[in-house]
């Protein structure tokens, strides 16, 4: 167990420098582009809110500490591992020639390339938001159980999508369009589940791609009971590994990449 702890520390740590070969200028570019983007989410939230806006009840620091915390949270609540990418160049089929197992790989590079971004962005907006008055305490204790679960849903619903564009055979900008789609409208990650109309959160916010988001942030928030949130995660992670599992084993042999 060592040996295997001490491997994925190692393969984390060197997708953590992996992250600064193009200069920390070109990375810092990138988290200024997402910090703009927040800054203008959350104008749009207060001006609307000052409109008399129905948000389900949602109070507008509510609006303002699920919104920060969906892009401070966001590598965690959207996972993406390099298997799309890899699977192109053919750096996945690779991987099966070392000792350890795919999907550790995959994880243990994933968690790495996570640092870099969690230090130079996450970080700083939550001690900017919590000195300017936002509070991001988690309203329940129960969060701290939710996101890891979402997390681990969230590598599932990776190597799922990582089936569907083998599937596909590599039409890599197709299965990207269409999981950006799904993760805008049916994650919770930009729109709280609490302010869609017709009752359209509760139902949403139990699916598979509801609770990946959307329940962590909910629960951090306080706008929903954690239970059934909870159970939810638990139950979509029984049912979405063994599917990943087995779908991607059945995928193996259809691997293709350039170079064979």
């Amino acid at each position: 167990m060592k040996p295997f702890l001490r491997a994925s520390f190692a393969t984390a740590k060197l997708c953590l420098k992996e992250k600064s070969y193009f200069g920390f200028i070109n990375q810092l570019a990138g988290y200024l582009l997402q910090a703009a983007a927040l800054g203008a989410l959350l104008m749009i939230w207060r001006s609307l809110f000052m409109q008399g806006a129905d948000t389900g009840g949602m109070t507008l620091e509510q609006l303002y500490a699920y919104t920060i915390l969906s892009t401070a949270l966001a590598p965690m609540l959207n996972v993406r591992t390099p298997v799309s990418g890899w699977l192109h160049d053919g750096t996945l089929l690779g991987l099966y020639q070392r000792p350890a197992g795919i999907f550790a790989q995959l994880a243990a590079h994933t968690v790495g390339s996570w640092g870099m971004r969690l230090m130079c962005l996450s970080v700083p907006l939550v001690v900017i938001a919590s000195a300017l008055g936002v509070d991001l305490r988690p309203a329940s204790a129960w969060f701290w159980l939710s996101l890891p679960l979402a997390v681990l849903q969230g590598f599932a619903v990776d190597y799922l999508f990582a089936c569907l564009l083998i599937r596909l055979r590599n039409l890599e900008w197709c299965v990207h369009c269409l999981r950006e789609a799904l993760n805008a409208l049916f994650t919770g990650s930009l729109i709280p589940f609490a302010a869609l109309p017709w009752g359209l959160g509760r139902i949403l916010q139990l699916t598979p791609l509801g609770t990946l988001a959307g329940a962590p942030l909910a629960i951090c928030t306080g706008l929903e009971q954690p239970g059934l949130l909870i159970a939810a995660q638990i139950v979509w992670n029984i049912v979405l590994w063994p599917l990943a599992l087995r779908c991607f084993d059945a995928s193996t042999e259809r691997m293709v990449s350039y170079g064979g």
